[in-house]
């Protein structure tokens, strides 16, 4: 038995509720692999067979390198993270 026919079998003895969970994770696997593929320069917002759900799912993270951490923002106008902690 293939994997979707096995997974099929287990998903529809799940009550709805579960199944939809099963659905919500297929559908961010399926995003996460495809932002792994292209790069965030050509997503095509005019998609428009891509829900926006999945559409944010694919972009989530996308600019994370391009803004500094807090942590950064604090060393660079002189803040003292630990004192701050106390």
């Amino acid at each position: 038995m293939a994997i979707p026919e096995q997974i099929y079998e287990i998903v529809k003895t799940l009550p709805p509720e579960q199944a939809n969970e099963i659905l919500t994770f297929a559908k961010f696997i399926r995003a996460k692999h495809l932002n792994a593929n292209r790069s965030t320069k050509a997503v095509d917002v005019s998609d428009a067979s891509m829900p926006w759900s999945e559409l944010v799912h694919s972009l989530s993270g996308a600019w994370a390198d391009d803004f500094p951490t807090l942590e950064e923002i604090r060393m660079e106008i002189g803040q003292d993270i630990r004192r701050e902690s106390l």
